[in-house]
């Protein structure tokens, strides 16, 4: 059975008129007619009656329709995958802002050096969001901090960073811990590291505000609003070189890349992980 064909009786039957699934098909009419004609001719049974001025699925059409469909989404899932196999197709990476700042323009560069048909989607958000989406099937790959859980052995996370924390403070900053705390988002899992660190130096912090922003808490503390305990990503010593860090001993924060064990062999998530640093067995 030729899936153009039934491509061409499902868009009928979505669009109610011959004409119509001849022009979302970029085919004629008449070619389109023919094309029912031929599915008909094989399974042996009328599929479409013109019911006034539309056309409609027959009773047998309709027992038929959800394994048309599936045979259709079948094959356009094939065809995503040879695209994957073939450095072509999409790459959906989820990413934490951080790590977006700090690998993103190296993706960027890398794919479009190495593999110009993949078309890039990064999409930003919190690591726990972002493992969300990568767990249900959103995104092809993650750079997040890592899960605070074991992960399931159908995936893979490769560490590339493992960023001290520290207090970061303004330089006309006191060093006292009355300054009070911009604070990384507790709920966050690098926040949840964070606070940690802080209350394992300080019994009692001083709480200004808290955010699951760190570019935004760096600023603030850069304009003299109050001091923090930060992981140091590579945009921290990159914008803010005036500013003092003051490790926490012991305390880190480790960044890395999250797929599936399963695509490790596959072209453009093997491009992937050499571009980010991650060495391909």
């Amino acid at each position: 059975m030729d899936v153009r064909f039934v491509e061409t009786l499902l868009a009928a039957v979505d669009e109610g008129t011959l004409a119509a699934a001849a022009r979302r098909q970029g085919i004629t009419a008449a070619a389109a007619a023919q094309r029912i004609a031929a599915l008909e001719a094989g399974l042996k049974v009328p599929l479409l009656v013109r019911d006034g001025r539309h056309m409609a699925a027959t009773p047998d059409c309709e027992a038929l329709l959800p394994d048309l469909r599936q045979m259709v989404a079948l094959k356009a899932g094939l065809a995503g995958r040879l695209a994957q196999e073939q450095l072509g197709g999409r790459l959906r990476l989820g990413a934490v802002s951080t790590a977006l700042s700090d690998y993103g323009p190296t993706v960027v560069q890398q794919l479009e050096a190495e593999a110009p048909a993949v078309e890039l989607a990064l999409i930003p958000g919190a690591s726990e969001a972002v493992f969300r989406q990568f767990e249900a099937g959103g995104l092809d790959a993650a750079l997040i901090v890592a899960p605070p859980f074991a992960l399931p052995k159908t995936m893979q996370f490769d560490v590339l960073a493992k960023q001290p924390i520290g207090f970061v403070r303004s330089v006309g900053d006191g060093q006292g811990n009355d300054v009070p705390f911009l604070v990384y988002s507790r709920m966050s899992w690098g926040g949840a590291a964070c606070w940690r660190a802080l209350t394992s130096q300080v019994s009692a912090p001083q709480v200004r505000c808290e955010m699951d922003a760190v570019e935004i808490i760096a600023q603030m503390v850069e304009d003299g609003l109050g001091q923090a305990v930060l992981p140091r990503w590579q945009g921290l010593v990159k914008h803010h070189r005036d500013m003092q860090f003051v490790e926490i001993t012991g305390a880190f924060r480790e960044v890395g890349l999250l797929t599936w064990r399963r695509d490790a062999r596959r072209p453009l998530v093997r491009l992937l992980r050499k571009t980010v640093g991650v060495e391909n067995s």
